[in-house]
């Protein structure tokens, strides 16, 4: 059970005087939401195994959205609940953009009208580590109007630096997030505009490499909101002094695609990388009213990327969303969002022509799905990768096979790298359209799911680029039923399966784990791997490891110390340290820190 309010840590959001006085020493839960997952490598695109071989890769999506389910004051890493959005198909992104603010620490808990929200909300960190596991990054969000004046977030010192931008640098480091979502949506004076633009160049000069500042089409330089829908010479100042990326507001057109890519190019950026064109999902759901095929023409390759606003609304627009025994019809919206219609990558595609004026935002048959646009990726680019087809959140708790808690739960930090293809799968002699696989939360061996894959089937699970070096690399799986056969397909031989059986047909009740060596494809590279069963069957963990797993050994003598923090702050006698008194006497001590984003420390005598 959780905690009673106000004992359990929440996140919160951040306004002008707390984001230049933050330190993970005074921010009282910092410390707890952290993300410690490093962002992984995504391996090479392969045509060969793409459910749709024919579809260019260059196009990157954004993915704005909420995270479990848009709270404020219980904005945790997890909690007790199994009735909370998981992001299950991470295989389609490039970024994670945290959506929907956070008040302040502090702030009125009450009406809605009352609650205090910050300029900046991190990115919740659970989601955070699920991203950087499927190699997507993740950004914090920018948004104003806010409650008070802009212009102390503008503030300058006198040697150049910007309070604020340090400050922001500092805690995507600490807390361990890529970046920023910038969304500044109201009219601002010319100065304060100018100013900002000063800002964020700054900001983009400290960050360190790989950090990403992407600006929302709002005001045009000058300060005036204008939502012009398609990057020109008037919003360009913007990406060529500041951010990295463009996201385009949705009222798109063919010209105004066009006119974005000419812009970019113009620019001496690749609009895969500059300009993100948007799709309103929240308010428009399967249907919305700008086709996203103006930026994905079917007579050639995307003319940009993609940002998606809202996918969280498969969960969030359900009417039984907050009812753990009818998330059933949530997962199978997300899967339609994601994979199409029919809920396979490889048979995309709409089914109902959109009516313009008339959005039907619950008909699946009216999106194409992400897949029919967007290339799936994978980091499975080495040995070892195991997986227990856990999605995050569960009905219960299950170690090695037996049910350790009846609680319900969720905690993105710890889902799988789940399945590529979500799914990808025919039935007998190549059938299609019976019943595929799916996560089943009744029966897991190791966290809260596992995957049920019906009598009869084919599967492909996963890409790869797994190069078989010593011959001492094998698979395993971990499965309740009859064993199933694992195919592989190689990257010399792409188009044949190579299928061998692991574990006995028969093997009674119960979990069972059986291996096979891999020694007879030494010297190949495995780019699919993929299960076919005769009967039902449970996958509880499938494992390809290069050598023979030995398991740790147990702790002995364990004890907590209390961790002591050996940062200090800077001395105004220290060396790199500035002062600068003001007129009443007080002296900001500025110092430079070497490092991370090279971070600078203030203090004031």
């Amino acid at each position: 059970m959780s905690p009673a309010a106000g004992r359990q840590p929440f996140m919160h959001g951040y306004d002008a005087d707390a984001l230049k006085h933050w330190s993970p020493r005074t921010d009282r839960w910092a410390r707890y939401f952290r993300s410690r997952v490093p962002l992984a490598s995504r391996i090479a695109p392969f045509p060969a195994t793409q459910a749709r071989p024919q579809l260019p890769t260059g196009a990157r999506v954004m993915n704005l959205c909420n995270d479990y389910d848009g709270a404020f004051f219980t904005a945790r890493k997890y909690d007790d609940a199994f009735a909370r959005r998981l992001l299950r198909f991470w295989q389609y992104s490039d970024f994670y953009g945290s959506w929907h603010g956070l008040p302040v620490d502090g702030s009125p808990t009450g009406e809605p009208d009352d609650i205090v929200h910050g300029l900046i909300n991190p990115p919740n960190p659970a989601y955070t580590d699920a991203a950087h596991r499927n190699g997507v990054k993740s950004l914090g969000c920018w948004f104003w109007p806010r409650p008070g004046a802009f212009a102390p977030y503008l503030e300058r010192y006198a040697d150049g630096s910007y309070p604020v931008a340090d400050k922001l640098i500092e805690m995507a480091e600490y807390f361990g997030f890529d970046g920023y979502f910038i969304n500044h949506e109201a009219e601002t004076p010319p100065d304060e505009a100018k100013r900002l633009r000063e800002l964020l160049t700054y900001l983009r000069s400290r960050a360190p490499e790989g950090f990403h500042l992407q600006w929302y089409d709002t005001i045009r330089p000058d300060g005036g909101l204008d939502y012009l829908n398609h990057l020109n010479d008037e919003n360009a100042p913007w990406l060529e002094s500041a951010a990295d990326s463009f996201f385009a507001n949705y009222w798109m057109t063919e010209a105004g695609v066009e006119t974005s890519r000419a812009t970019a190019l113009r620019l001496g950026r690749d609009p895969y990388e500059a300009v993100f064109h948007g799709t309103e999902n929240e308010q428009f759901g399967f249907d919305p009213e700008y086709d996203p095929r103006l930026v994905f023409p079917d007579s050639g390759p995307a003319r940009t990327s993609w940002a998606l606003f809202g996918s969280h609304f498969v969960w969030e627009l359900h009417p039984g969303h907050e009812d753990p025994e009818a998330q059933g019809p949530a997962f199978e919206r997300e899967r339609q969002y994601w994979s199409g219609p029919a809920g396979d990558p490889s048979r995309t595609g709409r089914t109902r022509a959109h009516e313009p004026g008339a959005p039907d935002p619950a008909d699946p048959a009216k999106w194409d799905g992400v897949a029919h646009h967007i290339t799936e990726r994978s980091v499975i680019g080495a040995f070892p990768f195991v997986t227990r087809f856990n999605t995050g959140h569960g009905r219960g708790f299950f170690l090695a096979g037996r049910r350790a808690s009846d609680a319900d739960w969720y905690n993105a930090s710890i889902q799988d790298v789940l399945p590529t293809w979500q799914f990808w799968s025919e039935g007998p002699e190549g059938a299609q359209g019976g019943e595929s696989p799916d996560f089943d939360y009744t029966r897991a061996y190791d966290g809260g799911s596992s995957l049920r894959v019906p009598g009869g089937t084919t599967a492909r699970l996963y890409k790869t680029e797994l190069a078989v070096r010593t011959g001492e690399e094998s698979v395993s799986v971990t499965y309740a039923g009859s064993a199933p056969e694992v195919g592989l397909l190689f990257a010399d031989d792409p188009g044949v399966f190579a299928w061998r059986q692991v574990g006995a047909e028969e093997a009674g009740p119960g979990w069972h784990t059986a291996a096979r060596s891999l020694a007879e494809f030494r010297g190949r590279t495995i780019v699919t791997v993929a299960v076919r069963t005769a009967s039902a069957v449970h996958l509880g963990e499938l494992a390809l490891r290069d050598g023979e797993f030995t398991p740790p050994s147990a702790l002995r003598a364990f004890r907590s110390t209390p961790r002591t923090s050996t940062a200090r702050a800077p001395r105004c006698s220290s060396p790199g340290t500035s002062r600068t008194p003001d007129r009443s006497g007080t002296t900001t001590c500025t110092a430079r820190r070497s490092g991370w984003g090279g971070s600078t420390t203030r203090c004031t005598t």
